[in-house]
């Protein structure tokens, strides 16, 4: 009774496992690759230590509140997924905004939403236009 359901479960998973050799056999050809999806560059510029990433947002309670408005906003508007995924680092109340943007539209719409939120302080717009 053993032998017959183990060849019909391998004989089962034969097709995907058929797929899966195939997605990794190695070619002779290099990876293309689609260098306006590459975020390399801005990458590389991030790790000099003098542009805030992420890894600098304040951890109080204030900061953090501003941060959470600031992309729940992001989320209701009308935004591209672009404008949606921008970086918000909060630090004392002061907002950096990074990140690529669909147009000028979009980056002064961002701008004069986040500026009358409470707690932003000033900000910092390093908003780009694709």
């Amino acid at each position: 009774m053993k032998k017959p359901f183990l060849l019909a479960a391998c004989l089962s998973l034969t097709p995907y496992l058929a797929m899966a050799a195939s997605d990794t056999v190695a070619t002779d050809k290099p990876a293309v690759r689609d260098t306006n999806a590459s975020n390399t560059g801005i990458n590389e510029r991030d790790r000099d230590g003098k542009t805030l990433t992420p890894m600098d947002q304040m951890n109080n309670a204030s900061d953090l509140k501003v941060t959470q408005e600031i992309r729940q906003a992001l989320m209701k508007g009308e935004f591209s997924t672009d404008a949606q995924n921008i970086k918000v680092i909060t630090r004392n109340g002061a907002v950096t905004l990074r990140g690529p943007v669909e147009s000028a539209a979009e980056l002064k719409k961002i701008s004069a939403l986040v500026k009358p939120m409470p707690g932003v302080k000033s900000i910092d717009n390093q908003l780009q236009v694709k």
